[in-house]
């Protein structure tokens, strides 16, 4: 699939908002698809926060689900206008290789966002974080992640807070996948010391919820990505305690199937609003509130 000629790349993001671009079929179909509110049929644009580009060497039976080709053709399937989208090779090789690649693809195809993979500044795999995150930005990207236990380090303020520093300033979203990195003390500390910094929780679930709601309430920048929150009345529990502001609809293709947060969010029992700002508007606001 080629990206239409009116389509902005990946760089000329403006950063004030992000925009849908063009009349793409996938613009399209996700006009067309729908949830349901109260009886009522809300028209929806689906911007997801979390899919993979790339495979992973212990899950071969994936292919060609997670080639960009099968990427592309589930947005179109699903009818999800658009993606942040991290590389499975930033983990299973080196971070550099993953962008490198992530970000030629997301430049080829504006529908999809660069969520690129960092490493703590000490170990001198990048430019210091002054350099590096700035530089970022001016290619067009608006979120980053950090993986400690793909690349064997600390997770703290201690160990990353150059970086987390850098970040908070630009105001630039922190990716962080909460199914592998499940230390919800350290978590609190580090959204305490950093309370500009917005941290997204990837792959948060149903078992976390004892030790997240007492953070998630105490800490207004941590907003959770939904794809494994498979919960019955879930949403409906989850909103009073920290809004719907801070829930960001994310499909974990392609281990998981979009149609699973897609239905979970379209028969809650919540308001159109709140399904409109959770399937898209939250993620838009984060992606655009970063600055230079």
């Amino acid at each position: 699939m080629t990206a239409p000629r009116n389509a902005s790349v990946a760089a000329r993001i403006p950063l004030a908002r992000l925009q849908v671009r063009g009349s793409t079929r996938a613009n399209v179909q996700a006009v067309r698809h729908t949830v349901a509110s109260g009886g009522a049929i809300v028209s929806v644009q689906w911007f997801d926060a979390c899919a993979r580009l790339g495979l992973l060497r212990a899950r071969p039976h994936y292919e060609p689900q997670g080639s960009l080709e099968g990427l592309l053709a589930a947005l179109d399937r699903f009818g999800i206008t658009e993606a942040l989208v991290y590389s499975a090779c930033g983990d299973e090789t080196h971070p550099s290789v993953g962008n490198r690649l992530l970000l030629d693809a997301t430049r080829a195809n504006p529908r999809l966002h660069a969520c690129v993979t960092l490493l703590p500044p000490a170990t001198r795999e990048f430019p210091p974080p002054a350099e590096h995150i700035p530089a970022l930005i001016d290619q067009g990207v608006r979120a980053v992640r950090l993986t400690p236990s793909a690349h064997g380090y600390a997770f703290n303020s201690q160990f990353c807070g150059e970086l987390l520093e850098v970040l908070q300033q630009h105001r630039m979203p922190l990716c962080i996948n909460i199914s592998l990195f499940a230390d919800w003390v350290v978590l609190d500390a580090v959204a305490g010391d950093f309370p500009q910094l917005p941290i997204v929780l990837t792959s948060f679930s149903y078992g976390m919820t004892r030790n997240a709601y007492g953070v998630l309430a105490r800490r207004k920048n941590i907003y959770p990505e939904l794809h494994g929150y498979e919960v019955h009345d879930g949403l409906e529990d989850l909103i009073p305690l920290i809004g719907a502001e801070r829930l960001l609809f994310g499909s974990g293709w392609p281990e998981f199937t979009p149609a699973s947060a897609m239905t979970m969010l379209a028969c809650a029992r919540i308001s159109r609003q709140e399904k409109l700002r959770i399937a898209r508007e939250n993620l838009v606001g984060l992606l655009g509130g970063v600055k230079r």
